[in-house]
């Protein structure tokens, strides 16, 4: 397994059952079922649901979308987040959910084995990306934890680069009056048509749909029918 890449997603959900017709009306996913439940095309497992635990619905924490990312030891990771201003909301042994400086959370995990690779067919993880209001408070924090480095490119974004240079996510400043008041990582998934499938999104209930740019295109940005935001990409 590739270690410090995203490679994973889950969805944390106050009502799966009715958010699994949502994306299977939307990405034609199957189910497997189970209390961790993963969602698939064909063959491929690309994302999967859960109840929100009781701790978080306590909270009022929304529904959200969790981007994963591998790392061969996850108490070294831990302490080196918290080195360097890190919030640690949960830690287990194979797997923590962190959250950095200013506030964006994702999962450190070293027992996924091999995950589906990114797609482009409808209904593949395309990617993630990471929306802030200032890079700057948390390049330090990313290339301490995994080495990884910023390339700022001429079209006002960021290239997330690994220790050996290749291209994991994309990051983007953006003001809280379009991004909203939170900091987060987000995760894209591929469509055939954005219009198509903005308008399948609509009609399978989703709360709001927006049009939005990514530094990979056009995209729809959808809020499912918890919540819980995620965006289209068409290749």
């Amino acid at each position: 397994m590739s270690t410090d890449t995203l490679v994973w997603c889950d969805l944390s959900a106050y009502r799966p059952d009715v958010v699994k017709r949502f994306y299977s009306d939307l990405f034609g996913w199957n189910w497997s079922g189970g209390d961790y439940d993963i969602a698939s095309v064909g063959p491929d497992p690309v994302a999967a649901i859960y109840q929100m635990p009781p701790k978080f619905m306590d909270m009022g924490m929304p529904s959200f979308w969790m981007s994963y990312i591998a790392v061969a030891d996850v108490a070294a990771t831990v302490e080196t987040a918290r080195a360097h201003d890190g919030i640690i909301e949960l830690a287990a042994e194979d797997h923590a959910l962190i959250r950095d400086p200013l506030g964006a959370g994702f999962t450190v995990h070293s027992g996924l084995g091999e995950t589906a690779p990114t797609g482009l067919a409808r209904g593949h993880r395309h990617g993630h990306g990471y929306f802030c209001s200032d890079l700057g408070k948390v390049t330090g924090f990313y290339e301490a934890l995994f080495g990884w480095r910023f390339r700022a490119v001429p079209d006002g974004y960021s290239e997330i680069l690994t220790h050996g240079g290749a291209v994991v996510a994309t990051a983007m400043e953006l003001p809280e009056d379009v991004r909203g008041k939170e900091q987060y990582w987000a995760v894209r998934f591929s469509v055939s048509d954005l219009d198509t499938a903005e308008r399948s999104a609509r009609a399978a209930g989703a709360a709001e749909t927006q049009r939005s740019d990514l530094p990979e295109g056009p995209a729809v940005l959808v809020f499912d029918p918890d919540g819980a935001a995620l965006f289209l990409v068409a290749p």
